[in-house]
């Protein structure tokens, strides 16, 4: 797109020779004779259809003031002065020089080199000059050099009148100022119009404001929350706009500060103040404003969206029943961990409440409205788990979906993930695992794309994972990356009357008989309280079940029976029979009931040895030479 620039003057040898330079330059000329006034309405007309306009003296200063493009002025040199004072000699040795506010020579040194006697007059509007030339006509002078318009009125008043002329010089030097400005504005016009498309593309209403409280930009999204405001706000004080917002101590403060605006136009604000500095001078203030009804509805709509999806933790540390001084303890240090972002690993027997601990650390952590994403490490075959970690892309195998799948690292990004028996976990995705947690990324089964994840890991087992580490099973880099912090707790046996208290809990959720309960409890605590509970707070919650079936099923209890069917399978599980010859040596009679219960546990966990390893505390090695 060609430029154009407008030449506005009454000077014809300067608008002759516009177009050749016009013609050099490569821009399109437009020229208008007019000055002053009149040139100041032209150029308010043509503003939108150039890109500057060039124009001299007063009729420039006219100019500036009515349009917002650039306006040049061009300079009037010494030489123009003194070649209009020379010309103006003929007709006689004493002169009035008439100025446009400000002197433009020294008069002294024209006088001295052209041996004339100059009287200077300034004007400051053009309404002055009808008046200055009856002044000079007053003092008997009858030669006025000056602008075309000047002139053109001494001359109408019966004086000689002799106009300072600019040369080709002068107009070159005014276009080339002309088009530098073109390409600062374009640059800056630029500029302006990404700033705009990024405030308008962000869904807060925007106000921008400078050191003075004034408007001085604002996004689209401004107008759906403040309606009643009307569209033309540049200029305004924002406290015009949005009567009793304060905006004085955010000039004075370079902390961004929130300030909420109740009852505006029926809706309730939140605002957001961000101070502009400048070389450590706050400049101006960036005001962000959104309705907070909507940010109340979107946030049910993303709590709804993650409880759908089930990533949702549910308990609490009021939801940990406890009068165990080391439970209690536990708890608040649990609490202090929730504060950080560091792993934990949560480390106690099956069914002592590894999860309701994890859940109740992600619900105090500053990651609570992020999801709580749970997986048990034993759960799946390694190469399932895999994909269920770390999610893939369409075709990689064999069933995968065509359209992918997102992993559950990804699906906790802002929040926790708890993975479960994490000592399950094979050699192979220890190693990925150890990745994550070391380059806080991911990738695709069959990807080729980095995902960053920001996640908090939570780990639990009730294994040794010390004598996993001896015994080559998990990597000891892992477990120290894993074991930030720990938790390890104990089983229900070693916390005392925890037992009666989750026991009255687990029936008042199972049963409603509030009349008896107090009584039924005394009865069958003594029992509770003798029994070794192997399978923790889970089992006694089934166990309380049970007996709360046959509270509402039986007329008469005798509860040493109830209890005994209750637990008795329990104890048989946790019980191995041998029978073993009479003819054997006692050496003989050891070496065959460890070989007999090493092979009752090898069936009973599917052939795991470092699983029965770690449950009779022997090496693998040593599990090898008893079978």
């Amino acid at each position: 797109m060609s430029l154009k620039i407008a030449l506005i003057s009454q000077n014809e040898n300067l608008l002759n020779l516009f177009p050749k330079l016009a013609l050099e330059k490569n821009f399109i000329p437009i020229t208008k004779t007019a000055s002053l006034t009149r040139a100041s309405k032209i150029a308010f007309g043509l503003q939108d259809e150039v890109d500057a306009i060039i124009s001299r003296g007063a009729t420039s200063d006219y100019i500036k003031k009515s349009v917002s493009i650039p306006s040049i002025s061009i300079k009037v040199t010494r030489f123009d002065t003194m070649r209009a004072v020379y010309n103006a000699k003929r007709f006689g040795n004493e002169l009035a020089l008439i100025a446009y506010k400000h002197s433009i020579v020294d008069k002294h040194e024209i006088e001295a080199m052209l041996g004339v006697k100059i009287k200077e007059f300034l004007f400051s509007s053009e309404d002055e000059i009808t008046t200055l030339i009856s002044k000079v006509k007053t003092e008997n002078i009858k030669i006025v050099v000056s602008g075309k318009t000047v002139t053109d009125e001494a001359i109408k008043q019966g004086l000689y009148g002799e106009t300072i002329n600019s040369g080709e010089e002068s107009l070159r030097r005014a276009i080339e100022e002309a088009l530098n400005l073109i390409e600062v504005r374009n640059i800056e016009l630029r500029r302006s119009a990404r700033f705009k498309a990024i405030l308008d593309a962000i869904g807060e209403g925007i106000i921008v404001t400078d050191q003075f409280k004034k408007i001085i930009t604002y996004n689209n999204s401004i107008n759906k929350i403040f309606t009643k405001t009307g569209s033309k706000l540049l200029g305004k004080s924002i406290q015009s706009v949005i009567p009793n917002y304060k905006v004085d101590s955010i000039l004075k403060n370079v902390e961004p500060e929130t300030k909420i605006i109740k009852n505006f136009n029926g809706l309730i604000i939140a605002a957001k103040q961000f101070p502009v500095k400048l070389e450590d001078k706050i400049i101006g203030v960036v005001n962000t404003f959104e309705d907070v009804t909507k940010i109340q509805t979107l946030e049910k709509i993303i709590r709804k969206k993650i409880h759908e999806k089930g990533f949702v933790a549910k308990y609490n540390f009021d939801d940990i029943l406890t009068q165990d001084k080391n439970m209690i303890e536990l708890k608040k240090l649990a609490l202090l961990y929730s504060k950080t972002d560091s792993s934990i690993l949560i480390q106690g027997e099956s069914g002592s409440g590894k999860e309701l601990f994890a859940q109740s650390i992600h619900n105090s952590s500053p990651r609570k409205n992020g999801p709580f994403v749970a997986i048990n490490c034993a759960a799946l075959p390694e190469h399932l788990l895999e994909s269920e970690l770390f999610g893939y892309e369409g075709g990689s195998f064999t069933g995968a979906k065509k359209e992918g799948k997102q992993g559950l690292f990804e699906l906790a990004h802002n929040g926790t993930i708890f993975l479960d028996e994490i000592g399950e976990l094979s050699k192979p995705l220890q190693a990925q695992l150890l990745r994550v947690l070391e380059e806080k990324e991911i990738m695709h089964i069959g990807g080729d794309k980095i995902i960053p994840v920001d996640i908090r890991i939570i780990s639990s087992t009730n294994r040794n994972l010390l004598n996993s580490i001896e015994n080559g099973t998990f990597r000891e880099d892992l477990y120290y990356r894993l074991n930030v912090f720990n938790l390890t707790l104990p089983p229900l046996r070693e916390r005392g009357k925890d037992i009666e208290i989750l026991a009255e809990h687990f029936l008042e959720n199972t049963h409603n008989f509030s009349s008896n309960r107090s009584k039924i409890l005394n009865q069958i605590t003594p029992f509770l309280m003798a029994y070794n509970w192997p399978g923790n707070t889970r089992e006694l919650s089934n166990v309380m079940e049970r007996i709360s079936l046959f509270i509402e099923n039986s007329m008469t209890i005798n509860w040493s029976q109830v209890l005994y069917k209750v637990v008795h399978k329990e104890k048989i599980e946790d019980t191995l029979t041998l029978k073993v010859p009479y003819n054997l040596t006692m050496k003989e009679i050891i070496e065959l009931t460890e070989k007999r219960v090493i092979h009752s546990l090898l069936e009973r966990y599917d052939n795991d040895h470092n699983r029965v390893a770690e449950i009779l505390n022997i090496g693998r090695t040593t599990l090898w030479r008893k079978k």
